[in-house]
């Protein structure tokens, strides 16, 4: 396990806060000075400690291409490893239609089976079914044979509340970032 101390967390809150920040203004906001700033958000980065993403909001609050949204849970049969999975998606290179669908995805498991949980979004919930069984399942039986997927789950979802855990777009962002009157102390590092 590794600590974040007490300056790593100041600059941490100010990249959750806005991720372009430079390392100066983070300096000039925070009193830590700006070579420690640009030292310790190197070191953070360089342990994979600290992540970069831009969100583009396809859903219909934003460009409105894709209107719905489900989450798929697939449990994989006795035997199936994650390792087995990992090395599946290395080796297998993600189809436009994936990159383009899959908003997010996770390895977990279930009652001793591996499953994998994805947000698929696409324009009709009607579409989603069809990619599922289209693009995915066919991959997953390739790698792990016919019988790979023995129960799969599907749940509709609307609007986003948390995003990682400090990004609440109905509460506190504006303009692609955290409202700037958001408090340091509502948003999480530990």
């Amino acid at each position: 396990m590794r600590e974040i101390d007490k300056q790593e967390e100041i600059i941490v809150k100010e990249l959750i806060k806005n991720p372009r920040i430079s390392d100066n203004q983070i300096s000039k906001n925070t009193g830590v000075p700006v070579k420690t700033v640009n030292r310790k958000r190197k070191k953070l980065e360089k342990e994979g400690l600290l992540y970069y993403f831009a969100y583009l909001n396809n859903g219909p609050h934003g460009t409105g291409i894709f209107t719905a949204r489900q989450l798929y849970i697939v449990t994989f049969k006795l035997g199936i490893t994650r390792k087995q999975i990992e090395e599946m998606m290395k080796k297998e290179e993600p189809t436009k239609t994936e990159l383009k669908h899959i908003a997010e995805s996770y390895l977990g498991d279930r009652d001793g089976n591996v499953i994998i949980v994805m947000i698929i979004e696409s324009r009709r919930e009607s579409d989603i079914i069809e990619i599922f069984n289209a693009e995915l399942v066919p991959k997953f039986k390739r790698y792990f044979g016919n019988d790979a997927i023995i129960k799969t789950e599907a749940l509709t979802l609307n609007i986003p509340t948390v995003m990682l855990r400090n990004y609440m777009p109905l509460v506190n962002i504006m303009h692609g970032k955290v409202k700037e009157d958001w408090p340091d102390e509502l948003i999480f590092v530990d």
